[in-house]
């Protein structure tokens, strides 16, 4: 049997704000655009506010009155699959009412379970697979992980899981470049104490390159545990180890770090990641799943960027990757 791999787009580079990305005529051009790309899939954000349509399903219910008339809309834009939403538990929620929760303290494992369980139902509603999570904070609020908490983030993501699988959905960690696991040795910890069955890893490539991993090799290593892949480039690495930083997110990532690095992450095929070799050893050890692309923090124009990928896609990775 033949494996097929899936491609998407994530709806991330729309940067749903107060400004931008919240009136439905926003996001109906935003989806056409996507759609007229080539990529009739799309992973959601799990999002709070009312500023953001579709992040939430109390939004969708306003907005477009249950999330199957949500599907039929997607479906009359082009869009014919929802594959996976993102859920950040360490982002501020208004409606949870909280600041943001950690998978590391067990006293926040059960407001993580919940509120996952109202991105995972919505997802399940319109035909999703896959549930993205980030397993852990950022270096810089964690620290450096010891056996208590990489045990106590199994648990969290263990009993998110187990929810999300009634659900008919998988879980899949997603490590960024920030993250408070920083080794390949630490992923085998970590996954060594999560449920085989349900939890996988969601392989980031920008993330990871930034990080210092090479990525075809890490792939190769964990390839049995990868359930899902966003793709996109990366321009630099953090070779002064800088994800340390205090609010590493805006010192590092918005404003470059010492370096002044103007954009960590790019379009594919304008950096370090080797798409082609990646994608060729996925294709040799059989994976069948799902590729979100990304244009995370592009420049604006923001189709641009999806543009750009979506060349590439086309006359490089179609084209030359069998």
């Amino acid at each position: 049997m033949t494996q097929q791999i899936k491609w998407g787009y994530a709806v991330n580079q729309w940067k749903a704000g107060f400004t931008s990305f919240a009136r439905l005529e926003e996001i109906e051009r935003a989806l056409k655009v996507t759609a007229a790309c080539g990529f009739s899939a799309v992973e959601l954000n799990a999002g709070s506010g009312r500023w953001d349509p579709i992040g939430r399903p109390e939004n969708i219910d306003i907005n477009f009155g249950s999330p199957e008339h949500f599907r039929l809309k997607l479906r009359d834009w082009g869009i014919t699959r929802v594959a996976s939403t993102f859920f950040d538990s360490t982002l501020m929620s208004f409606e949870e009412l909280h600041f943001g929760l950690s998978s590391t303290e067990p006293a926040d494992h059960a407001r993580i379970v919940a509120q996952a369980k109202i991105h995972a139902a919505m997802l399940a509603q319109l035909g999703g697979e896959l549930l993205v999570v980030r397993p852990f904070p950022s270096f810089w609020k964690e620290g450096a992980l010891n056996a208590e908490r990489m045990a106590a983030a199994a648990d969290c993501w263990n009993q998110v899981s187990a929810m999300a699988a009634a659900l008919g959905l998988k879980t899949v960690l997603h490590i960024d470049a920030l993250s408070a696991l920083r080794t390949a040795d630490e992923i085998e910890q970590l996954l060594a104490l999560c449920d085989a069955d349900n939890v996988g890893l969601a392989f980031d490539t920008a993330e990871l390159t930034i990080a210092g991993h090479d990525v075809v090799a890490l792939y190769r290593r964990f390839h049995q545990r990868v359930l899902h892949f966003h793709f996109k480039d990366a321009l630099a690495i953090d070779t002064l180890g800088e994800y340390q930083l205090p609010n590493a997110e805006r010192a590092l990532i918005a404003a470059g770090g010492e370096r002044e690095i103007p954009r960590w992450f790019g379009e594919m095929g304008t950096g370090l990641v080797d798409f082609p070799a990646l994608l060729a050893a996925m294709r040799e050890l059989g994976y069948a799943g799902w590729i979100i692309v990304e244009s995370d923090k592009g420049p604006e124009p923001i189709a641009t960027g999806m543009m750009l990928n979506s060349w590439y896609k086309q006359n490089v990775l179609d084209r030359h990757v069998r």
